[in-house]
């Protein structure tokens, strides 16, 4: 079956993470200081993944938009208040923007891919669509994609196998006419190839290559060599 469609993973896959978690918590310190709430950076950072916790303990494996743990998160330290919180998700947003920069080389492959007459599309467990569409809108490259999807946008998060399902029918294409490409190994690899796609592993640094994955690669541009195998 022909390689029809290529599909990327957000973080640590088409985007390198150059402290998104660290700007998001320093932009809400600021914001929470405007307001006359000192928190330290650190502190909300605990705050805010003890939330997300949380709320996936109680609500299973669904994922929980990012306004959700902020509100949530802002009540548990008093502060009840719609405009803060979002105003407050807002910044959230601004920092992980800022923590996110496009994999060097990723343009130059997204454009052999379209040459090739490849559709293209992302999906990412991300808690916030906002983040996903503004980031490629930032770079320039929303243009390229056939599909974009969100793990909030879903409301279901990979590994679910619901999620791939979702993207092969936004592509109208078969599970095996779609590769994908992910840091991730169970959530990425695992889940793509238990819905049947083929699966690329782009490992983290703190990641083993996966044993289930159909090609590994380490750069973005080592993508195009494993295609022009898979024919």
């Amino acid at each position: 079956m022909a390689v029809k469609a290529v599909v990327f993973d957000i973080g640590l896959t088409l985007y390198k993470d150059v402290g998104a978690a660290k700007y998001s918590r320093e932009y809400f310190a600021k914001f929470l200081s405007k307001h006359g709430y000192e928190y330290h950076p650190l502190e909300l950072d605990r705050l805010f993944r003890e939330t997300r916790r949380i709320l996936v303990e109680r609500g299973g494996d669904v994922e929980y938009w990012d306004l959700n743990v902020i509100t949530l998160m802002l009540a548990r330290l008093g502060i009840r208040n719609p405009r803060l919180v979002w105003e407050g998700y807002r910044k959230h947003v601004e920092g992980v923007l800022k923590g996110l920069k496009l994999e060097d080389g990723a343009i130059d492959v997204l454009e052999w891919l379209k040459d090739e007459k490849y559709m293209l599309g992302v999906l990412s467990n991300m808690g916030s669509h906002d983040i996903v569409y503004k980031l490629l809108e930032r770079d320039g490259i929303l243009d390229y994609f056939d599909v974009v999807v969100s793990s909030q946008m879903l409301g279901w998060k990979k590994p679910d196998e619901k999620v791939f399902w979702y993207l092969t029918r936004a592509f109208g294409l078969e599970p095996g006419e779609i590769v994908f490409i992910g840091d991730d190994p169970v959530a990425d690899i695992i889940g793509a190839k238990n819905a049947g796609l083929i699966a690329v592993h782009k490992p983290r640094p703190d990641t083993p290559p996966s044993p289930h994955a159909d090609a590994i690669i380490n750069s973005i541009g080592e993508l195009i060599k494993v295609l022009e195998l898979l024919g």
